[in-house]
């Protein structure tokens, strides 16, 4: 059976993605204090009174004064169009005005299952309270006073939005899991990352614009391709002073670091056309350094000839060495190039992440190794002797080496042994490590 969508309405600074990130329990959607901040809609799956569903943050109601808002505020109708229920979200702390009665004058004409929820209610007193109960002018039935910041009043608020919903839907779960292989969308500002999620579910699901900087917020989005279940994950690009500045950009591509920790594989989006920067390599060095499984996406090659793209993937190496062994693809949101093979990539970097090596395999390999190039002496003269090569860990793939003295094999050494290792057993798009052990 279907999972219901709860989608949250309201004008800016409400505080709907405070509930939201509250009632997840996660800091998914991301929250700073400027009005607008959000801007696509953001899904999170949940579950209330073991009935689960969809949460959808939107971005605040306003008039459109440009393309890029006209953009925004379609995403927010296209939440309303497709929720089974509105979450009306208002500021308790001020009297109902023209805009909060235009919107709830428009929700009702859609004729979907509402409640209406009085935010920021931190501190209950009387005269706040007197503010609040004002919202039932709006003709959405009595406001529910909650406090997204200390929870106060949340619970009798699901409990009203699961007794709606219970006569349609009967999704009993309460273990939420994963909906699907999660795959991050990761790179700087305006490479078209945007551009190929919507391309791949062939909609206009997320806010694309030539203004740099467009996307704000992760933004996850449960996928079927196939037969096989994904989450896609837009983020924002991440700037080059991310590490300095104060602003929402820096707060997004902060946000976007972290969720490259938490994603399983991360598609990592150049545009083709421009120059490598080191904000390129600096990007690409996060993804490594938590040791995630990746692909290399040269988006926008639908601007460059036959030959430029060759020169492209001649010199790649040259800015990116230390991705030798991730993947490489060409891909174009415009053309659709590509696109058949991006979840296919992601799928074969996240198997290889996952690849456990039989230790028989390891043994043959390891004593082949030491046969073909054994490290020299050490400073001490001693030789240096090899116990054996064991698999600890997957996701990323972990081998433990036993040897006489770790500190006295050679980083050189180690690189061949790591390349040799590579060529033997693929691990092709994933990072593994070779941990040296002295034997105890």
């Amino acid at each position: 059976m279907r999972i219901p969508i709860i989608a949250i309405i309201g004008l800016p600074n409400v505080g709907k993605s405070t509930f939201f990130n509250k009632v997840l329990g996660l800091k998914k959607a991301l929250i700073y204090p400027e009005a607008g901040t959000t801007r696509d809609r953001h899904f999170g799956l949940t579950s209330w009174n073991d009935l689960a569903f969809y949460l959808v943050d939107t971005a605040g109601l306003a008039r459109p004064g440009s393309d890029l808002e006209r953009n925004i505020q379609k995403q927010t109708a296209i939440a309303v169009a497709e929720a089974d229920l509105i979450l009306f979200m208002v500021d308790g702390k001020t009297s109902p005005g023209n805009q909060d009665f235009a919107a709830a004058k428009n929700l009702i004409r859609t004729k979907k299952p509402a409640v209406l929820a009085a935010n920021k209610i931190d501190a209950r007193n009387a005269k706040i309270e007197s503010l609040a109960s004002e919202y039932v002018k709006l003709g959405l039935g009595q406001p529910f006073m909650i406090s997204s910041i200390n929870g106060s009043g949340i619970g009798d608020l699901l409990d009203s939005i699961v007794e709606k919903l219970n006569s349609q839907f009967a999704i009993r779960n309460s273990k939420i899991t994963d909906y699907g292989l999660r795959i991050a969308f990761v790179g700087k500002p305006n490479v078209g990352k945007s551009s190929l999620v919507n391309a791949l579910l062939k909609q206009d699901r997320l806010i694309v614009h030539e203004t740099a900087g467009t996307t704000r917020s992760a933004v996850d989005i449960p996928f079927e391709y196939e037969g096989q279940k994904f989450i896609l994950i837009d983020t924002a690009g991440i700037k080059k002073k991310w590490k300095q500045d104060a602003d929402v950009a820096a707060a997004a591509a902060f946000q976007s670091i972290r969720v490259i920790s938490s994603t399983e594989v991360a598609l990592f989006v150049l545009d083709a056309a421009s120059d490598m920067t080191f904000q390129d390599q600096a990007i690409a060095e996060e993804i490594l350094e938590q040791k995630k499984p990746a692909v290399i996406v040269l988006n926008k090659i639908d601007l460059l000839d036959q030959a430029q793209q060759d020169r492209l993937l001649d010199t790649l190496p040259d800015y990116l060495p230390q991705m030798w062994f991730v993947p490489v693809l060409f891909s174009s949101a415009k053309t659709s190039r590509g696109l058949d093979l991006l979840l296919k990539f992601a799928k074969k970097a996240f198997s290889s992440a996952s690849r456990e090596i039989d230790q028989t395999e390891l043994d043959h390999f390891l004593d082949k190794m030491t046969e073909e190039n054994m490290p020299g002496k050490m400073e001490d003269q001693r030789a240096p002797k090899f116990y054996n090569l064991k698999q600890i860990a997957t996701n990323p793939p972990v081998f433990k080496l036993t040897v006489n003295f770790p500190a006295a094999i050679a980083t050189a050494w180690k690189k061949w042994f790591e390349k040799q290792f590579r060529l033997k057993f693929g691990f092709e798009g994933s990072p593994i490590m070779i941990r040296y052990i002295r034997k105890a």
